[in-house]
Formats: structure tokens, C-alpha cells, sequence
């Protein structure tokens, strides 16, 4: 009978959350008069538990008077919102808290606050996921480079061995190739196809070659340029007044 009582009282907890003044409708009052009945019914006599006489009925009767306080309680916070709040302040001030949680409300926080730890989770598995397929992809294609190199036990190892090894090929195979810049070797005068690549500005005149080149540019250019003049005006517009003339 108190396991009925006990279920009356929560679902009308959870009917005055869910419907807007159900406390005015007549499910609310039959389920007090219900309520109220089942509190009236005369208790079984149970028999007492010989090691502790009377324990168990005056735990029941603490949780009569808990339940009935709080189903109170309820009703006053929808009906006398001052009152409720004045007797919050009390509670409170004994409990020396600022705030009281709702145990619903408490429950609710905590299964979003996991469903919100399980969809970073999932995130995370993602990633994870995703970093994996680069690395396998990565692994892959460093194998098929070096196939030399036979898979073991250490994979991050044999990836590291792999690259060193491609570094070595390519140390091996390159030429050495400096970029705007010619041996000394090379004839004092340049010919056209590199007067051109000079004019493009793809290189530089050696030392003999820019000598040679200055003098020549200004007899091509009527001696309108001293040689300072040219020389500052770069190798590439002293090879354009040569090649333009020829």
C-alpha cells in the first residue's frame, strides 16, 4: 500500500511538471483524495524484527511525513510562489547552501552532460579514425617507393628506414645544377641563344663575359651609357641593347 501511495505522489509530481495548472483539475484532486485515503488506511501489523523492535515502522513512518512534506512543498511552489520562496530561504540557510538542485533536474543534467561525453567520444573515434587511414595510406605508399625494404614488426621504424633510403637515391641521382650561374670555363663572348636567356633574366654574365659585354654595348648604343651606368642597369638590359642591335 505505501509502494501505491508512493507511486500516486510521483506521478502527480510529474503531471504538475508536464500540464500547466493541473493542480485546478480534477485528476489533481482525486489523485490527493487517493492519495490521502491510501495515507488513512490502517497499516498491517507486520511482525517486529526481534534484533530491532520498531525500526522498520518508524522508517516507514519518516518517509510518510518526507513524502507528504514535499508533495506540500510542491504545491505551494505553483500556488504561493512567495511563501515557497521564503521557506526555500530557510531550508537553505540550514542546509548553509545558496542553492538546491531538483533530483529531476539533476538527472536530466547528468544524462545530457553524457550524451554530451558520448558524442565527443564519437569525434574523437572519428579522428582517430581518420588519422589512421593517413597513416596506413602514408605506409602504403612509402612501401611501394622502397620495396627494398621488407615490412616488420616496428612499422614506424621501417617508414623512417624507407625515407632515409629514398634521400640516399636522391643524393645519388641529382645533378648538380646552380641556378644563374656559368663556369668560368665558358667562351668570353656569349653566344645569341644565351645573350637571350641572359635578356630573359634566366642567368647572369661571368666576370669576363659582363667585361666584354659592357664595352660592346656601349659602341652598340651610340656611347649613350658610360660602363658604371650599365653595369647598374643589370646584365639583363646590357644583353637586350646586344641582342636588339644584332
Amino acid at each position: 500500500m505505501n509502494d501505491l501511495r508512493a507511486l500516486l505522489v510521483d506521478c502527480r509530481i510529474e503531471l504538475r511538471r508536464l500540464v500547466r495548472d493541473f493542480h485546478n483539475t480534477p485528476l489533481c484532486e482525486r489523485l490527493d483524495a487517493a492519495t490521502q485515503a491510501l495515507a488513512n488506511a490502517p497499516v498491517e501489523a507486520v511482525p517486529a524484527d526481534p534484533a530491532a523492535p520498531g525500526q522498520r515502522q518508524v522508517r516507514e513512518t519518516s518517509n510518510q511525513v518526507a513524502l507528504a512534506w514535499q508533495l506540500v512543498a510542491r504545491d505551494l511552489k505553483f500556488t504561493h510562489p512567495p511563501l515557497y520562496e521564503a521557506m526555500s530561504k530557510k531550508v537553505m540557510a540550514r542546509l548553509e547552501t545558496k542553492t538546491l538542485v531538483d533530483q529531476v533536474d539533476e538527472l536530466r543534467q547528468a544524462e545530457a552532460n553524457v550524451a554530451g561525453l558520448r558524442q565527443h567520444q564519437s569525434e574523437l573515434e572519428a579522428q582517430h579514425k581518420a588519422i589512421e587511414a593517413e597513416r596506413d595510406t602514408l605506409l602504403g605508399a612509402l612501401a611501394a617507393a622502397v620495396p627494398q625494404l621488407k615490412d616488420g614488426g616496428d612499422r614506424l621504424g621501417v617508414a623512417l628506414a624507407r625515407i632515409d633510403c629514398m634521400k640516399a637515391q636522391a643524393t645519388k641521382l641529382a645533378p648538380v645544377v646552380t641556378v644563374g650561374t656559368v663556369t668560368e670555363e665558358e667562351t668570353r663572348i656569349p653566344s645569341e641563344a644565351l645573350m637571350s636567356l641572359i635578356a630573359a633574366g634566366g642567368r647572369q654574365f661571368t666576370q669576363a663575359q659582363r667585361e666584354w659585354c659592357v664595352g660592346e654595348a656601349m659602341v652598340l648604343s651610340g656611347f649613350q651609357y658610360t660602363p658604371m651606368e650599365l653595369i647598374e642597369q643589370g646584365d639583363a638590359s646590357i644583353a637586350r641593347i646586344i641582342a636588339g642591335a644584332r
